[in-house]
């Protein structure tokens, strides 16, 4: 849900402004310039998850260990689409079929051990509410290895428009500052361009990301608590202004 801050109605801004890079001087133009940047920040909260997790399994025949996977996989994509989570939010991230081998020191050989297969896939959650159910379902399923949780928005253009204002804003102070210091007036914008950033911070989730078949049985009664995140768009300018 966002939350709402007047006098920008949607979303929360974050009041992050400074001054940098400001300068007067005679350039290209063949006018006086004053040279200025502005930042504006825009706070949203995440209203998606994105889990990726995998089935491994092991064994000394690659036909019935890839069998064995195949049917794991099957049985957790199944329970997940039971629980509400469309088909097409769903996808194949790795497939890998590997031969595991030691070295041996008395032959000085690497000797071939038991295959490994993985099959992983990406979940797209729409509902952060049911991130940490569609964890604990995938694991209970036959998932024993979980990669990553990461927080998503869905929609960030508005936050991008107000970033985007606030950064102007902050640019056109600062020149107006220096222009009536300096003792002359401002004039139009000459030139302006845009950088932007956006950063999520990592969901931290308090189970093992790797759990082997016991330690999923002894914590299957045990919910996975989890969080949601907030991502922090950042826009900054750099504009030139005429001096009068």
């Amino acid at each position: 849900m966002k939350k709402i801050l007047s006098p920008l109605p949607i979303l929360l801004i974050a009041g992050v402004f400074f001054l940098s890079s400001c300068s007067i001087q005679q350039d290209s133009y063949s006018k006086r310039t004053v040279s200025v940047s502005g930042t504006g920040s825009v706070t949203l909260e995440a209203d998606n998850a994105t889990i990726i997790l995998s089935v491994v399994t092991r064994g000394k025949d690659v036909a019935e260990t890839s069998q064995e996977n195949a049917k794991k996989m099957t049985a957790v994509q199944e329970a997940i689409v039971n629980a509400g989570i469309n088909k097409d939010c769903i996808s194949t991230q790795n497939y890998s079929v590997y031969q595991e081998s030691h070295y041996d020191n008395k032959s000085g050989r690497q000797i071939p051990d038991d295959y490994r297969v993985t099959n992983q896939i990406k979940i797209l959650v729409k509902k952060i509410s049911m991130a940490s159910d569609i964890i604990d379902l995938a694991l209970k399923s036959g998932a024993n290895q979980l990669s990553s949780l990461n927080y998503g928005v869905s929609d960030t253009e508005i936050a991008k428009k107000q970033a985007r204002s606030l950064a102007i804003q902050q640019a056109h102070e600062a020149a107006n500052l220096l222009a009536g210091a300096s003792g002359a007036k401002l004039g139009k914008v000459l030139s302006i361009s845009e950088h932007s950033s956006q950063a999520f911070p990592r969901a931290m989730l308090m189970k093992n990301a790797y759990m082997g078949t016991a330690d999923m049985i002894a914590e299957e009664a045990v919910s996975t608590p989890v969080s949601g995140g907030s991502s922090t768009i950042t826009i900054s300018v750099d504009a030139v202004y005429q001096l009068r």
